[in-house]
């Protein structure tokens, strides 16, 4: 009777053990996209939304940070979470690779647009983060959170597009609630990253921004009239309002 039920608890180890899932990469993926075209650099020109003229991009960069997983019982939050997406390489997307953890009843993923205030402020080295970098500022101690750098062209008259965005007060959480159907068995969440967000206009008593799938109510910035955001806070606040809703899942 003894052997028996031991063997039973032995059988039973076995399958929890066989059962329970192996632990594989996540793999975040981001995708440049302006409204709903994919972002080219260089040989792509896009519609200025605010006003005249069409504008492309040459460099698109920004952090991501502070990663957290949420599960039914447990989270994970990722150490040295500092991540440099780039969309200036021969792919068309940026990812984020989270290497062997079980992701299979994943429900939850949080990350920040770039940096905490702690990290912001200090000269640590972590993850991506290296203060003698080109995202460093060179004027303070401190990163851009988001770098987009371009060209404007109205008529044959072409206006250089630059915006370095920081300060401690753009640093925005996001929340992504995971459903079944976004994983799939190679563990890739896909993310929409749409640039053109960034130029939408908010009610000044809000930071709900207006959805874009209504075009007929939306209001965008005119490039041409802010063309350089760097340092003046109220126009950094208005291109960071959108890093409220400007990464989507795809």
């Amino acid at each position: 009777m003894f052997f028996s039920l031991l063997m039973l608890a032995l059988v039973l180890v076995v399958i929890s053990v066989w059962l329970r899932p192996s632990p594989q990469d996540l793999t975040l993926r981001f995708h440049p996209f302006v409204g709903n075209k994919p972002l080219v650099l260089n040989t792509q020109s896009y519609k200025n939304p605010g006003g005249n003229g069409e504008f492309s991009i040459r460099d698109f960069q920004l952090f991501i940070s502070n990663i957290r997983l949420s599960f039914p019982a447990k989270s994970l939050t990722e150490q040295e979470s500092y991540h440099l997406v780039r969309f200036d390489g021969n792919k068309a997307f940026d990812q984020i690779v989270i290497p062997k953890i079980e992701i299979s009843n994943l429900k939850q993923l949080t990350f920040g647009v770039g940096i905490d205030p702690k990290a912001n402020g200090s000269l640590m080295f972590s993850g991506d983060l290296d203060p003698n970098s080109r995202m460093a500022w060179n004027w303070q101690v401190g990163y851009k959170f988001l770098l987009l750098e371009g060209t404007l062209t109205i008529d044959n008259s072409q206006l250089p597009l630059v915006y370095h965005i920081g300060f401690d007060e753009s640093y925005t959480e996001l929340n992504f609630d995971i459903p079944n159907k976004i994983m799939t068995t190679k563990g890739v969440i896909n993310f929409k990253v749409d640039l053109l967000r960034l130029f939408q206009k908010t009610h000044p008593a809000s930071k709900e921004l207006i959805k874009i799938e209504s075009p007929i109510s939306v209001e965008y910035i005119d490039m041409s009239e802010m063309p350089h955001v760097k340092f003046y806070p109220k126009d950094v606040k208005a291109l960071a309002e959108g890093f409220h809703d400007f990464i989507s899942l795809m």
